[in-house]
C-alpha cells in the first residue's frame, strides 16, 4: 500500500524545518562506538562537508541580488573642467531574492537528508557485516568442536580396538567423518576470514575482541508497518526535497526571464552649469522571451515529482516485503529455539552414553552426531536470517537511527 503526496501549493516552505533540523543535527548527542566508526568513512566525511557547503550556499542566497553601481566621468574642455558622478540601482522588482532564499533552504535540507540516509545505509551495512561475521564465527566454532569430538572419539575407538571390543571398521568410519570435517573447517574458516575483512572495511578500529561490546539485538517485541515512517525516510525526504527544489527553480526561471528596471541619479558640472540627471532603463524581451527555458524547467519539475513518487512507492513495497520476511524468519527461529531448548547438551550426553553402553553401533552414532551438528548449524542460519531480516526491515522503515547501537 502506498500513497502519493501531492503538492498543495506552488512551493513547500522548508524555512522553519531546515533551521530546526540543521540546529538539531549540529547538536548531536554523544555518539556510540559504532557511530564513531561510521563517521570515519570517507563518504560520510564528504557528505558532511557538502552539508556545510550547502549551509554557506543557503546563506549566500539570502543576500541582495543587485549591488548599486557608481559612475564617474571627468573631461577638460578649454578652460572648463567638466565632471559628473552618478549612482544607479537595479530593482529586484519580481523578488528574485525570495526565490533564491527558498532554493537555498531546500538545497540545505536535501543535503542533510542525503547525509542522514548515507549514515543509516552505512550503519545497516555494518550491522549486516557484523551479523555475517557472528554467524561465520559460530559455524566455524561448531565445526571445530565437532573435530575435537571426533578426535576424542577416535582415541576411544582405538583403545577399544586394541582391547578387542570394536572392529577395525569403526575406526575407519571415524577417520572418514574426521576427513569430512577437515574440509568443512577449511571452508568455514575462509568464510570467517572474509567476513572479518568486510567488517574491518566498514569499521576501521574493529577487532574480534570488540564483538562482545557491540549488541546487534534491537530488543523489539512487536514490529509494525507505518506509512508515516516511510514518508519520513531520509531517502524519501531527499527525493521530495529534490522535487521541491526543481519547482522552486522553475519559478525562479520565470522570474529571471522578467525584466527588472534600473534607476539612476547623477550630478555634475558642465562649463559653468550645474547638471542633475535622472535615468531609467528597462530591458525589452522582444527578440527572446525565454519561454522555452521556462517550459523546460517546469517539465524537469514534473519529472522530479515522478521520481519522488517512484522512490516512495519502492520504499513502501520494499518495507512491506521486509516485514513479511521478518515475520517468517522470527516465527521459525523461535520455533527452533523452543524445539532445541535444553536438548543440545542432553542429546550429546545421551548419544555418548548409548554408544559407550553398546546400545548403538559406531556407524549410527556418527550419523546421529552429524545430524546433531546439522541441527545446530540450522539454528545458526535461522538466527542469521532473522537478524538480517530485522536489520533490513528497520532500515527500510527509516527507524535505524532511533536505536542506540
Amino acid at each position: 500500500m502506498y500513497k502519493y503526496i501531492k503538492n498543495t501549493g506552488a512551493c513547500l516552505s522548508f524555512c522553519l524545518l531546515v533551521s530546526i533540523s540543521y540546529t538539531a543535527y549540529s547538536k548531536q548527542k554523544s555518539e556510540s562506538w559504532l557511530d564513531t566508526q561510521i563517521n570515519k568513512d570517507p563518504e560520510i566525511i564528504e557528505a558532511r562537508e557538502l552539508l556545510i557547503a550547502s549551509n554557506h550556499h543557503a546563506k549566500s542566497l539570502t543576500q541582495a541580488i543587485y549591488n548599486p553601481e557608481l559612475d564617474a566621468s571627468f573631461e577638460k574642455e578649454g578652460d572648463f573642467n567638466n565632471y559628473s558622478i552618478g549612482l544607479s540601482q537595479t530593482i529586484d522588482f519580481w523578488d528574485k531574492r525570495s526565490a533564491n532564499t527558498s532554493i537555498g533552504e531546500i538545497t540545505l535540507y536535501a543535503s542533510q537528508q542525503h547525509l542522514l540516509n548515507l549514515i543509516d545505509s552505512k550503519k545497516a551495512d555494518a550491522l549486516i557485516a557484523l551479523t555475517n561475521w557472528q554467524s561465520a564465527k559460530d559455524t566455524a566454532q561448531l565445526s571445530t568442536e565437532r573435530e575435537s569430538q571426533l578426535q576424542t572419539l577416535l582415541s576411544i575407538v582405538e583403545d577399544k580396538q586394541k582391547a578387542g571390543i570394536l572392529e577395525p571398521l569403526d575406526a575407519e568410519l571415524v577417520y572418514l567423518n574426521l576427513s569430512q570435517v577437515f574440509s568443512e573447517i577449511a571452508e568455514y574458516q575462509i568464510e570467517l576470514k572474509n567476513a572479518e575483512v568486510k567488517v574491518k572495511e566498514l569499521l576501521p578500529d574493529w577487532t574480534p575482541e570488540l564483538a562482545s561490546k557491540i549488541s546487534i539485538d534491537f530488543d523489539v517485541e512487536n514490529y509494525s508497518y507505518k506509512a508515516e515512517w516511510i514518508e519520513q525516510h531520509p531517502q524519501v525526504q531527499l527525493a521530495k526535497a529534490k522535487w521541491k527544489e526543481q519547482q522552486a527553480k522553475a519559478q525562479l526561471t520565470t522570474i529571471e526571464n522578467k525584466a527588472n528596471p534600473t534607476i539612476g541619479i547623477s550630478a555634475g558640472k558642465n562649463s559653468d552649469d550645474n547638471i542633475v540627471g535622472l535615468t531609467f532603463s528597462m530591458p525589452l524581451n522582444i527578440r527572446n522571451n525565454y519561454s522555452d527555458a521556462t517550459k523546460a524547467a517546469y517539465s524537469e519539475a514534473v519529472a522530479a515529482e515522478a521520481y519522488f513518487q517512484s522512490i516512495y512507492r519502492k520504499r513502501s513495497f520494499e518495507a512491506q516485503a521486509n516485514y513479511e520476511s521478518l515475520m517468517i524468519s522470527k516465527k521459525y527461529y523461535q520455533r527452533w529455539q523452543n524445539l532445541m531448548q535444553n536438548r543440545i547438551d542432553n542429546s550429546a550426553r545421551l548419544l555418548n552414553a548409548r554408544w559407550e553402553a553398546g546400545d548403538i553401533n559406531t556407524s549410527d552414532y556418527l550419523i546421529a552426531l552429524s545430524q546433531r551438528a546439522d541441527g545446530l548449524h540450522s539454528g545458526i542460519q535461522l538466527e542469521k536470517q532473522f537478524r538480517l531480516s530485522e536489520i533490513a526491515f528497520i532500515w527500510s522503515m527509516g527507524q535505524l537511527s532511533k536505536f542506540k547501537i
